[in-house]
Order: C-alpha cells, then sequence, then structure tokens
C-alpha cells in the first residue's frame, strides 16, 4: 500500500464511521461500485480524481475536506494541488495545459507560516536547467499565488509572452526588472515594467521545492 493509498483509506474510513453510512449506501449516493468502494476503504487500489470527487461531494464535503479529516490520531494537513503545466528553468519543455495532476499534503501550520492557503498554494514541475543547482529537471515546487510582488532576490513564477519561467527576480530604480538564472551559462533578462508593450505576468513567489535522488 502506498503512503496516497493509506492517506485515502483513512479519510474514507473516516467520513464512513463519521456519516454513519455503510459502504453499500455510499456507494449508491455516490453511483461507483460498492467492490470499488470497499478496494479503496481497504487500500487495494487507488482512487481516481474523478471518482474521489464523487464519493466527497456523496459526503457532503469538497475534496480539500475529505482529507482533511479531523482525527486526534492525524495531524492537521493541507492538500495543495499539482498543476500539469511544467514551467521552464533554460529550454526545456513547456505543458500548458493548467489541469490537476493530484494532491501533496502539509501540514496546515507549513501552510501558515508562508503566508499561504490550500487554494493560493500550487505545485508544479520544473523543465530545463537555467536555476541549477538550485533548482533541476524534474524537481517540484510550490508556489504562493498570493505573494506576486517581487520580493528582490526571491524565485518567482512568471510567464513572458507563451513561455511559463522559474526565475529569480531582482527589482531596479524606474520599473526595471533583472530576470535571473542561477546556472551562469544562461544570461539575465532585463525588461522595464512600464513598457506598454510588455506581456509579461507574475504568479506567485516559490516558497518550497522537492528533490528526488
Amino acid at each position: 500500500m502506498t503512503s496516497e493509498q493509506k492517506i485515502t483509506a483513512e479519510a474514507l474510513h473516516y467520513w464512513i464511521k463519521k456519516r454513519g453510512l455503510t459502504q453499500a449506501q455510499l456507494a449508491e449516493k455516490a453511483e461507483l461500485a460498492q467492490n470499488y468502494i470497499s478496494q479503496i476503504n481497504t487500500g487495494s487500489r487507488y482512487g481516481s480524481i474523478e471518482a474521489l470527487q464523487k464519493i466527497a461531494e456523496a459526503l457532503g464535503l469538497s475534496l480539500p475536506e475529505f482529507f482533511a479529516c479531523k482525527d486526534t490520531t492525524l495531524p492537521e494537513l493541507v492538500y495543495v494541488q499539482r498543476v500539469k503545466a511544467r514551467p521552464s528553468a533554460g529550454s526545456g519543455s513547456l505543458e500548458t495545459d493548467a489541469e490537476h495532476a493530484g494532491y501533496y499534503s502539509f501540514h496546515s501550520s507549513f501552510i501558515a507560516r508562508k503566508r499561504g492557503t490550500a487554494d493560493s498554494m500550487k505545485i508544479f514541475e520544473v523543465s530545463g536547467d537555467s536555476m541549477s543547482p538550485t533548482l533541476d529537471d524534474g524537481d517540484l515546487i510550490m508556489i504562493n499565488m498570493k505573494e506576486a510582488d517581487v520580493r528582490t532576490g526571491h524565485i518567482y513564477l512568471l510567464r513572458i509572452e507563451e513561455e511559463l519561467l522559474v526565475k529569480r527576480l531582482e527589482t531596479r530604480p524606474g520599473g526595471v526588472l533583472l530576470i535571473r538564472s542561477d546556472n551562469p551559462d544562461y544570461e539575465t533578462i532585463t525588461v522595464n515594467r512600464h513598457d506598454e508593450n510588455l506581456d509579461m505576468q507574475i504568479f506567485g513567489r516559490m516558497v518550497w521545492s522537492c528533490r528526488e535522488y
């Protein structure tokens, strides 16, 4: 059983008991097969996002509420959405499909410390090597979409024309913005934010990253 299956099984078991339902009753309300509900409940299979959405709605919950079940044996968790779009940190490929690709759980105190909420935080996969060694191709990053105001020296998710980028930003007088790469092989981009022809949007600040080895 994977950690994701375990978390889902624990949440489903909690809410079935909390709502006083049988698996058969929940399956009928969610319009799913009882065997499917049983397999999720025992942790023997994954539940698709679509199926979990139906289960949560049948329980009178949103999907984040379903996973953030309150129990003395479990921490208070916040579930942050992972988005399919891959911001480029170099010359890597760019997916522009912004649908979600699952959720990652974080303790609520961490999200609060980063001045975010479950809705304002989004997780992306990095593509390319321009931010190496800070960020490598395939790393995951969390962006606080509430923090689009530039704090010089921090890393941000931004769009220039059609390209989604992860870069370190530095402000200069007169609206000048330096868009830097941590990899010295890449040149710094200089733009003026007062330029009416500039097609740029800053989405938010990076507050967390994760790398697998």
